[in-house]
């Protein structure tokens, strides 16, 4: 007689019960699991294990609101085990909630018993921009598993954000040899090719990933940069609409998006992409930059400069508020100071990533310019 059936003769059997659902989780009977774990909470209610064995097939399901809430019941009632606070620590992860997952992984303990807590902490602090510690949590788990494709994949991608391409390259082989659709490798191959200025092999690298992870937001915004540094510009606002879909909380693909609305000469469409950078994080600087760029451009001088002040006591290096201050000298008529502050953008080294925002503000002038040359120059206000 199989679990289920001896079960079926003693409902209340805890141990039995308990059994059975381990069982079907095992052999991938999540509904069968569910069922057991639903009427055992009925009859055993508050039971820990049974609260961890809902959360995990609640993860599986991602119902990860309903397995956060089971898994958290699980640990507080005094349940003593690594894997279900591994299994919240990745709910969390799954939810955005980036610095409360890192938290469930604090215990060193835990990445003894489940070392894929390793690569789980690498992908938080990946989000968190702690890119050295990532970088040391994936080749800890490297050691522990050298063949991993996902941790290979992972610091790939890690080195390339950290401007190592070159270090990225073997893993990236690594990861491709054994998964020819790891996302992170082919997500680091393509910026790589793309930061290179190899905008064929990037647009075909970044088509091959989109094949494979039709959702990929970062896939879609590389694709549009691309586009973008082509001067296609048109095609570029396509593929980053599309992102902005996929990451509508991610800050850089909106403001790449306002900047593709500037260079088209829409600044209501700049000013509702800045907006919605804003409703993500108020205290990012370029928001308030690229707003105050909006409101010079409308002529609201007073607002423009209160807009740059704010920028600038955030980000003292705030590249749109510098773009916001070009606009409003152009306005007023100081060619030359306009024209030295533009060569400011052309060769002053900037901090981190934020050479995003001078190489847009820099893709703004020129398109502008362009556009001058053939008459185009009214901006699009509703």
């Amino acid at each position: 007689m199989t679990l289920l059936g001896y079960l079926g003769q003693d409902s209340t059997n805890l141990i039995l019960r308990l059994d059975a659902t381990r069982e079907a989780c095992d052999v991938g009977q999540w509904d069968t699991a569910q069922t057991l774990v639903d009427e055992g909470l009925k009859i055993h209610p508050g039971q820990r294990e049974l609260l961890a064995l809902s959360g995990l097939v609640h993860l599986q399901a991602q119902r990860y609101g309903e397995a956060e809430q089971a898994l958290s019941a699980a640990l507080a009632a005094g349940l003593e085990a690594f894997e279900p606070r591994y299994n919240l620590a990745f709910a969390l992860f799954a939810q955005s909630r980036h610095e409360e997952a890192l938290a469930q992984l604090a215990d060193p303990r835990l990445a003894a018993a489940v070392s894929l807590a390793l690569l789980l902490r690498a992908r938080c602090l990946q989000h968190l921009q702690r890119h050295d510690e990532a970088i040391a949590a994936c080749s800890d788990y490297l050691r522990v598993a050298p063949e991993a494709a996902d941790a290979h994949g992972i610091l790939a991608l890690l080195l390339q954000e950290s401007g190592r391409g070159a270090e990225a390259q073997s893993h990236i082989g690594a990861a491709l040899a054994q998964d020819p659709n790891q996302l992170e490798a082919m997500l680091a191959l393509a910026s790589i090719q793309r930061d290179a200025q190899d905008l064929a092999a990037a647009r075909s690298s970044f088509g091959k990933l989109l094949e494979a992870y039709s959702n990929c937001g970062r896939g879609w915004l590389g694709l549009g940069l691309v586009e973008l540094a082509d001067e296609r510009v048109d095609v570029a606002k396509k593929r980053i609409e599309r992102a902005a879909e996929c990451l509508p909380r991610h800050i850089g693909t909106w403001h790449v998006l306002a900047w593709i609305c500037l260079m088209q000469a829409d600044v209501d469409g700049a000013e509702r992409a800045f907006v919605k950078a804003m409703a993500v994080n108020r205290t990012f600087g370029e928001s308030h930059g690229g707003l105050a760029a909006v409101a010079a451009l409308r002529g609201r001088t007073d607002e423009a400069r209160e807009g740059i002040r704010r920028a600038m006591r955030l980000d003292p290096r705030c590249m749109s508020a510098r773009f916001a201050e070009l606009i409003l000298l152009q306005r007023a008529g100081k060619g030359n100071e306009a024209r030295a502050l533009f060569e400011d953008f052309l060769n002053q080294p900037v901090p981190g990533r934020s050479d995003l925002y001078r190489d847009l503000a820099i893709a703004h002038m020129r398109h502008m310019q362009s556009r001058r040359a053939t008459g185009e120059t009214r901006p699009t206000v509703h």
